[in-house]
């Protein structure tokens, strides 16, 4: 029985998240490890190219509860003033029983405002494809309350298309110097329709999403010492989706490649939802970092931890010049540029 209460959980949480379409999109916890899906105006913003490889597993104590992928590479192109991008995400919830597929193309550009702050802005579009296995949930109609066997329920005559897929589009705007950057972002902008069901509602609607977000990477210099010890780096990132509003803060630390840091995530009323602890090591055109996330609100104790890890590589390395706030590099001769 413990299994089947299980099974009933995750799909009472599709139900409410999935076919619903109220809820947030996926949120990293390592929103600056792959930038195009936080802003795409990131896009060629390193001046050399960048692929990059995401994973996340939500909510351990569920057996495949939600399981997401992301693999993104931009690079920019001189002619263009700018740069382009690609990125792939795959959302699997309820052991594959709902599964989103996203491919996303950028555009960016820059303008060099002052030479110490360089604005960026891009447009995004992308093709999505929502995929329900239907042999793989339980309605009312199709269990047995005596022995549990599972029928064929009649709310799958209703389902048009277990394969739904829409266009997307989003822009954003992004503002750096050496040390400090900031961001706005507006995903969905033509706020598609998503059902599975003829006759979508205004509540079938992919709705905007709102996202503002900065930070910075600060030299710290200690007793007296013309040679940095470390770097501190304070980021903030705050979204709001018909509703829902959440914010993360927090900082990390970075020394001689390696980094720890720590973040809050809580809602806009001021309800914690989760502390994310952060580790990783950067060496010259690679980092990779792991996160996890301890659960704080009602949900603790229940779901289990989050773990998301990812891999970032440079094609080349940065030039020495480039002192970009929103990528860490370390030199063993020098320490951290």
């Amino acid at each position: 029985m413990g299994k089947l209460k299980t099974e009933i959980l995750i799909v009472l949480l599709i139900m409410s998240f999935g076919l619903k379409i109220r809820a947030q999109d996926v949120s990293f916890s390592q929103f600056y490890s792959n930038p195009l899906y936080l802003n795409p105006a990131f896009a060629g913003s390193l001046d050399v190219g960048r692929a990059a490889v995401q994973y996340r597993n939500q909510w351990s104590s569920f057996s495949k509860a939600f399981n997401t992928y992301s693999l993104a590479f931009d690079f920019p192109v001189k002619k263009l003033q700018g740069g382009l991008g690609f990125f792939i995400l795959n959302d699997s919830q309820a052991a594959n029983s709902l599964q989103s597929i996203q491919v996303n193309a950028v555009y960016s550009v820059f303008v060099k405002l002052s030479e110490n702050y360089r604005l960026q802005g891009a447009i995004q579009a992308g093709f999505h494809q929502n995929s329900l296995r239907t042999d793989k949930l339980i309605f009312p109609d199709n269990l047995d309350p005596f022995y549990g066997n599972h029928g064929i329920s009649r709310e799958i005559e209703f389902l048009a298309d277990p394969n739904f897929s829409f266009f997307d589009f989003s822009t954003g705007v992004l503002l750096y110097n050496q040390k400090i950057f900031g961001g706005l972002v507006v995903h969905h902008l033509a706020e598609p329709r998503q059902s599975f069901y003829p006759g979508a509602s205004d509540a079938d609607v992919l709705h905007r999403k709102y996202t503002a977000h900065f930070g910075a990477r600060l030299p710290v210099f200690l007793y007296g010492h013309h040679r940095k010890k470390f770097d501190i780096s304070p980021q903030l990132v705050m979204q709001y989706q018909r509703g829902f509003g959440q914010m993360n803060y927090g900082f990390f630390a970075t020394q001689s490649g390696l980094t720890a840091g720590a973040w809050f995530r809580q809602n806009f009323g001021l309800r914690y939802d989760a502390v994310i602890l952060l580790a990783g090591f950067a060496k010259n055109r690679w980092q990779i970092n792991y996160t996890y996330d301890i659960a704080v609100s009602g949900l603790w104790g229940n779901v289990g931890g989050t773990s998301e890890i990812s891999l970032v590589f440079l094609l080349r390395q940065i030039e020495k010049a480039r002192h970009l706030p929103f990528y860490n590099t370390y030199e063993d001769d020098s320490g951290f540029q």
